[in-house]
């Protein structure tokens, strides 16, 4: 049975470390039947996801050397089916922002034990702080992908 869900959303505040990463892992898991976008709440528009990011990344065979940034806005929170964030206060944000998405926010850590549901900003805390965020994000991924399945 295809999924419901077609499209997801991944936010976190700057687009440059972790939102990135969940989009690759995202869209490696699910496949091309899933539209899978990143987006920051104060994106830094433009920008190449932060290098510590790319080198993460690089390490498990992936690259971000595509990504910039992108601000989101009301379009693509009402487009997405899920809509994935970092921490609470972030889906907070997003149904302030765009009522008509509450219900499809969640964290991106949902479906992992209390304590690791939100996943922290390693900006600028040096390599093991990118190092793990990007094993934290990649368990939470995997948690997702289990309950929407790859794409058709």
């Amino acid at each position: 049975m295809p999924s419901p869900i077609r499209s997801v959303l991944v936010l976190c505040e700057g687009n440059h470390c972790r939102s990135p990463i969940a989009e690759l892992l995202l869209r490696r898991a699910l496949g091309p039947g899933i539209r899978v976008a990143s987006a920051g709440l104060h994106a830094l528009e433009g920008h190449p996801a932060d290098e510590l990011a790319q080198t993460v990344v690089a390490e498990a065979g992936l690259s971000l050397a595509e990504h910039r940034g992108q601000q989101v806005n009301a379009a693509m929170l009402l487009a997405a089916d899920l809509i994935l964030v970092m921490e609470e206060g972030q889906a907070e944000q997003v149904t302030s922002f765009a009522p008509a998405a509450r219900g499809r926010a969640f964290l991106l850590g949902h479906w992992l034990p209390a304590g690791r549901k939100a996943v922290l900003d390693p900006y600028q805390l040096g390599p093991p702080a990118m190092a793990a965020s990007h094993r934290h994000i990649q368990e939470a991924v995997e948690a997702w992908v289990h309950r929407i399945g790859p794409g058709t």
